[in-house]
């Protein structure tokens, strides 16, 4: 999670938490970074049932509010964020709906936002306050006031946001292989 939807309210009242996942995910994929902290990944895994996970080595660099990604697993890989931490027991917030099991081959990484990455989305976040009610408006007069908004085509946006504003991800790209 690249910023909390808590936060997010406060900068755009009407964001779900489904806007918040798509904003990280389209950065991810206009990127290609997972944005992993290759140095706090766990092996060895359980999923106790659909919030809880068992790690069979010592946890150590996670915290509650975290975001991990399991990957490498049969059933439930993505992105989830830490509820809590007991020992070596994550319990993931609501929302998370793991399959039960022993996934030998799936681990676990955190991932890990740059600054400008959260600030990038909090800008992203005012942009949507300010002309959600505007889409679709290009040219409006009543009386002697007139305005007209900026044409966007696919040439200038990059995942429906001017390209301008998605800048803050150009230094982050990787190339794909």
């Amino acid at each position: 999670m690249i910023i909390s939807l808590e936060k997010a309210q406060v900068i755009y009242p009407a964001c779900t938490q489904d806007d918040l996942n798509g904003i990280e995910q389209a950065i991810r994929a206009e990127t290609n970074n997972p944005f992993q902290n290759l140095q706090v990944r766990f092996c060895n895994l359980r999923f106790e049932d659909e919030k809880t996970i068992v790690v069979f080595d010592e946890v150590e660099g996670l915290r509650t509010g975290d975001t991990i990604q399991v990957s490498g697993s049969k059933w439930n890989n993505g992105l989830y964020v830490v509820e809590s931490l007991d020992g070596n027991t994550i319990t993931l917030q609501d929302g998370a709906r793991l399959f039960v099991g022993n996934d030998e081959f799936a681990f676990i990484t955190k991932i890990e936002y740059p600054p400008d990455i959260v600030f990038g989305v909090t800008r992203l976040l005012k942009y949507d306050a300010k002309t959600a009610d505007k889409i679709g408006l290009k040219s409006k007069t009543v009386s002697r006031m007139s305005e007209t908004y900026y044409d966007q085509n696919s040439a200038e946006t990059v995942a429906g946001y001017p390209a301008a504003m998605m800048s803050f991800i150009d230094k982050y790209r990787k190339m794909r292989w």
